[in-house]
């Protein structure tokens, strides 16, 4: 709802965000089949009017996040983009798969490249960005203004790394073991500001997961963190497998 959407952005405004953005990409089916999210696709005109009324209403900047289409059938995103600047879309960031394909196979960057062409609002490209190399690759390919990284799980470190990338800077290291303890150990801490710590020990089972891929031993690690019930034993666990030779 158009009005809904612009109404509670106006209670918003006031905290101080720098801009609001709009997911049209969720592929996630509840989302979808409730209109909203990458459903939106297949209605230009709503997204449009969503858009527009959000910025008649509040003075902050209004973007916009899509996908290529809904589907293979109905590659849209060119003409969703055309919609989202004549609506007064600030920004647009476009990821390079379709609903359809939620975030399987291979992210077509021609998609952002035509987008870019199109357009003269600033242009974001979206999708297999996993490395510096694939951010560089990206601005290259497609022109872009900037990326938007959607699955850093367990690699903070890639910002990092694109930013010095970008700057023509050397490379930072990849991190150390005690790093990425340190890291593990600040994320759960951070979470219990938010949550219970029952939680917290539980939801962080699959981000140790996510940050120990690909080190020696990570299977046995990531069945002995899963059996840890307080942060003081995952912390003790943290401390006894992880260390820097």
């Amino acid at each position: 709802d158009p009005e809904i959407m612009a109404d509670i952005a106006l209670r918003l405004e006031p905290l101080g965000f720098a801009a609001f953005d709009i997911n049209m990409g969720c592929p996630v089916p509840k989302i979808v089949n409730n209109g909203e999210g990458s459903s939106l696709m297949k209605n230009p005109s709503l997204a449009g009017k969503i858009v527009n009324t959000m910025v008649k209403k509040i003075t902050k900047p209004v973007t916009v996040k899509f996908r290529k289409g809904f589907d293979e059938e109905h590659v849209n995103a060119v003409e969703f983009a055309h919609i989202m600047e004549e609506s007064g879309a600030a920004a647009v960031t476009v990821h390079g798969r379709t609903r359809e394909q939620f975030y399987s196979g291979k992210a077509d960057w021609d998609i952002i490249a035509a987008v870019k062409d199109k357009v003269k609002i600033p242009v974001f490209g979206n999708g297999d960005i996993f490395s510096s190399e694939d951010a560089l690759k990206m601005f290259h390919y497609t022109g872009c203004d900037g990326i938007a990284v959607g699955r850093a799980k367990g690699n903070p470190w890639l910002f990092r790394e694109i930013k010095a990338a970008i700057h023509g800077d050397v490379i930072p290291a990849r991190p150390s073991l005690t790093e990425i303890k340190d890291m593990i150990k600040k994320h759960a801490t951070l979470m219990t500001e938010y949550k219970p710590e029952y939680m917290v020990v539980r939801e962080m089972r699959k981000h140790v997961s996510w940050y120990t891929t690909g080190l020696h031993n990570c299977a046995a690690l990531r069945d002995e963190v899963n059996h840890t019930e307080t942060l003081q034993e995952l912390f003790s666990l943290l401390d006894k497998r992880m260390i820097d030779k």
